[in-house]
């Protein structure tokens, strides 16, 4: 491991650190990075290199194409500060403020300073949520400190989002998934790079968390990324999710629409001339466009999302995951599973600012929200009348007291029945057995929920999407302070998570903690992870049946409709 450190000099309490020279490292290809460091919840050293890049900047000539790797340097980059976010808006804030920069391709490595292990080390590999419209791969928001405690070394980075990411014209001019190829040179860096650091390449595991999830089930898709890694944590979000695969004829009306948007009209015979024309307009107003493609408040939120390519040369996804079997990555271990009350991302914010209007055109918004918007007419009122007799027996009369109904039509559309879908065609597959699954929900009130983030006000609906997050990495919300059993689950969770990088097993043999069953079939063995109420709250319990009730609603749906 060539990281070279100097010793610090300590006198009393004080650690002088002025003469501290940084950590250094020599990439394979001679070039350097200069790092900082940083310091982990448990106390322990950290040798952070933030924002080292591993592509040419995506701008010119190269926006909207697939990434080209950096090339190699001489001498030292500094790499001591988070790199820039890729331009994007936020619309779950409902600000409309562009921010980053199109020259973003760039990621973090952190490492433990004194592992107790001096072997490679296994290396965790994170891809950040957001819609594939907003969010960043940096340390304010997704922190080392919790998962450094542990001895992994943790890669996480940026990729390209909105339409810089996702464009597709659903030709070889701009196949699409450019975000996931992204992330696929990030694997591939990972695999180039990670063992001058300390890490073992051949030990990798990829996680994300709701789109970031998705995209770990693209990946475990895709051909272009087998043996990349070999173990995948997959939180919020699936690739049977509704809106995780965008059918192509929507992905190139869309196409067509920001051309028309950013004045590319005399192009729309010839998508190459449109791209070209595309690629002189300024990134801000392309990222701005995507408040025009909303049709209720921020939905269709996720306009540019991932396609199934035409068959090209260098495609990442030629085929629909639904006509893949057995998956390329699928033999690996895997943890999949998601909070108790996903839906709230949804139901918080129409019930705080557009409840009236959502109750009174019911069957003209759910189905925008809910992706079916392109069903036959008959078909959809069909599943509207289902969806209206299974959910709301008594009306629709949900409020912020009386939700719960309403938060589960979300939780179960958007996230629930898509693991299910994942979860019938792992265990159906060939190759089922070669590697674990471990389900689980997380059900743990925290001092703070995400619900107030995406604007549902200061009541407490439940445990909002991204609700695990700062049980899993350091940010605002996880630095506040919560009671015993908050305090519990922050040592809890990354010790899961990291043992599962370690080992293939969140509670391998030996350990401290509650053994977590692993899932073999249905009915589905899960790990209950923390309580809403305090009174009967455990850390982790195991459990069957998950949410059968309502996944068999949407069993019935998927068999008569075909969603």
């Amino acid at each position: 491991m060539r990281i070279l450190v100097s010793l610090s000099v300590i006198v009393g309490t004080c650690i002088c650190v002025s003469n501290i020279e940084p950590p250094k490292i020599v990439l394979p290809h001679g070039g350097g990075v200069v790092g900082s460091y940083m310091t982990s919840v448990g106390g322990k050293g950290i040798l952070a290199f933030r924002g080292i890049p591993y592509a040419e900047p995506p701008i010119g000539d190269l926006r909207f194409q697939a990434p080209e790797p950096i090339k190699p340097w001489v001498g030292e980059k500094l790499t001591n500060k988070d790199p820039n976010v890729c331009i994007q808006i936020n619309p779950y804030e409902r600000n409309f403020t562009v921010f980053g920069e199109e020259d973003c391709l760039y990621l973090n490595v952190y490492v433990p300073q004194s592992p107790t292990n001096f072997q490679q080390l296994p290396v965790m590999v994170y891809i950040h949520g957001g819609g594939w419209v907003t969010g960043n791969g940096n340390s304010n928001v997704n922190g080392p400190e919790r998962l450094l405690d542990h001895d992994v070394i943790l890669v996480i980075g940026n990729y390209r989002l909105g339409a810089l990411g996702f464009l597709s014209t659903g030709t070889k001019d701009c196949p699409g998934n450019n975000g996931f190829k992204d992330q696929l040179l990030i694997l591939k860096w990972v695999k180039h790079n990670i063992k001058v650091f300390g890490g073992d390449p051949d030990d990798v595991t990829l996680f994300g968390e709701s789109a970031g999830s998705v995209s770990v089930a693209y990946h475990m898709y895709s051909h272009a990324s087998k043996g990349l890694f070999h173990k995948a944590i997959m939180q919020s979000g699936s690739i049977f999710s509704g809106w995780a695969v965008v059918d192509s004829s929507i992905a190139t009306h869309r196409a067509s629409k920001l051309g028309r948007l950013m004045n590319c009209t005399h192009f729309e015979d010839n998508w190459m001339e449109m791209i070209e024309c595309l690629k002189k307009k300024p990134a801000a107003d392309i990222v701005l466009s995507v408040k025009e493609y909303f049709e209720f408040d921020i939905d269709p939120v996720i306009a540019f999302a991932g396609v199934v390519e035409v068959d090209h040369e260098g495609s990442f996804l030629s085929k629909h995951p639904k006509d893949i079997n057995p998956p390329p990555n699928g033999d690996i271990p895997l943890i999949i599973g998601g909070t108790a009350d996903e839906g709230v991302i949804k139901s918080a914010p129409i019930l705080n600012l557009l409840n009236e209007e959502f109750t009174r055109k019911f069957y003209e918004v759910l189905p925008i929200i809910s992706g079916y918007k392109n069903k036959p007419k008959d078909i959809l009122t069909k599943i509207l009348e289902q969806i209206d007799e299974f959910y709301f027996k008594d009306g629709h009369n949900w409020s912020k007291q009386n939700h719960q109904n309403l938060t589960n039509l979300f939780s179960d559309q958007r996230f629930n029945f898509g693991m299910d879908k994942f979860l019938r065609r792992r265990f159906a597959s060939s190759n089922a057995t070669d590697g674990k699954t471990f389900v689980y929900l997380f059900d743990h009130r925290g001092p703070k929920s995400a619900s107030e983030f995406f604007h549902g006000g200061q009541e407490y609906y439940g445990v909002c999407h991204t609700d695990d997050l700062p049980y899993i990495f350091y940010n605002n919300f996880s630095k506040l302070k919560g009671d015993e059993n908050d305090t519990k689950l922050k040592t809890l969770m990354p010790e899961l998570w990291t043992n599962f990088a370690r080992t293939g097993n969140p509670t391998p043999e030996g350990t401290h903690l509650p053994l977590w069953l692993p899932a073999e079939g249905y009915p589905l063995q899960y790990a209950h992870i923390g309580s809403k109420n305090s009174e009967d709250w455990v850390v982790l319990r195991n459990e069957k049946g998950f949410l059968k009730e309502r996944i068999q609603f949407w069993r019935k749906l998927e068999e008569e409709f075909d969603i």
